[in-house]
């Protein structure tokens, strides 16, 4: 079955009280979001909200109804103070910054849309086919558990030639661009390498889910052909990401950019080892579920630490969990017994 689908697609994956939507090309994960399924995202919700302050760059500062600030985007529309507005929320709710959002318009016909119909309405490709997968059976025949974890790793290798490296701080994230293994005779190739690394950096501001203040340290090249990489930039940048602002370069010789922040990162999807190791042995009992005929001899033995964080969990009514004293306190193995 994996083998008859496109591409490139979505996998939306409802699994163990946690729904993922997962952008895939080439096997690769390209985009993704997650949220537990007792806590809705805000994402794509409409709400009333009243006009607090007006910003440069058609942004204003709103109050919803249960006093939550929000910022909004507001494009060329002036709102004045105290006016009365309805708003689309485009961001979850990162530590004490106000939460991202656009001026609602008839376009968005979100009221009667469910939570992963209105997230890829705004944030992902719309163009491509949408899979089901309530038992992370796709997630798991395709390895995406990998391919998540080599996406966190601090320096990725460009196709063509050189790398990058990216550091995450509190108040902004640097890329570092690196000429490593690949030979450079004149300006107008590392104008071109500058460009091709520029879309690699925004595939993977995309992926990892970064927001906020971004600096990308370029190789040095001439005035005129920073002239030239900033156009590019401005021309193409917008595509890869919307909403996102080119700021050019600045006297350090760091290009600025920012990006609004809409999903949390991809780093706190999983906080640890542990944590994710838990949440890959509650959709082997699902993918069990689905995969394996019998209803009457599935165990799943555990230790001691695992069965207790198990049992707070919804598992699949025929999946019998033993706890077994002997066994290491967060090993767990699925079993099918033999009749």
């Amino acid at each position: 079955m994996i083998n008859k689908i496109k591409n490139h697609f979505i996998l939306v994956d409802k699994c163990a009280e946690e729904t993922r939507i997962v952008e895939i090309k080439s096997n690769k994960i390209v985009k993704i979001t997650c949220w537990l399924d007792e806590k809705p995202p805000l994402i794509g919700n409409i709400f009333d909200a009243k006009v607090l302050k007006t910003l440069n760059s058609g942004i204003v500062r709103a109050s919803l109804k249960n006093k939550k600030i929000v910022t909004v985007r507001v494009g060329t529309k002036f709102l004045k103070t105290n006016e009365k507005i309805k708003v689309i929320i485009t961001s979850e709710e990162f530590d004490d910054k106000p939460i991202q959002s656009k001026l609602w318009s008839e376009n968005y016909d979100f009221e009667k849309k469910n939570d992963v119909k209105r997230i890829i309405d705004l944030f992902f490709n719309k163009n491509v086919p949408i899979i089901e997968d309530n038992y992370a059976i796709y997630w798991n025949d395709m390895d995406l558990d990998s391919c998540f974890l080599s996406a966190l790793d601090s320096m990725i290798t460009i196709e063509d030639g050189g790398v990058l490296w990216i550091e995450n701080t509190k108040a902004a994230t640097l890329i570092d661009v690196d000429t490593k293994n690949i030979l450079i005779n004149n300006e107008d190739e590392m104008l071109k390498f500058c460009k091709d690394a520029f879309l690699k950096c925004m595939d993977e501001i995309k992926l990892r889910n970064i927001g906020g203040m971004i600096l990308i340290d370029f190789p040095r090249v001439s005035f005129n052909r920073k002239k030239i990489l900033h156009e590019f930039i401005t021309e193409e940048g917008p595509k890869k990401i919307q909403d996102s602002n080119f700021l050019g370069f600045s006297r350090l010789q760091l290009y600025e950019m920012y990006v609004p922040r809409n999903f949390k990162s991809l780093e706190s999807f999983y906080v640890n080892k542990n944590e994710f190791d838990f949440q890959n042995h509650i959709r082997s009992l699902w993918r069990a579920s689905k995969k394996i005929k019998s209803r009457n001899n599935i165990e799943f033995l555990c230790g001691k630490n695992l069965y207790k964080r198990l049992m707070l969990k919804k598992i699949p009514d025929f999946i019998k969990i033993v706890e077994r004293i002997d066994l290491p306190k967060d090993y767990g193995e699925l079993l099918e017994k033999k009749i």
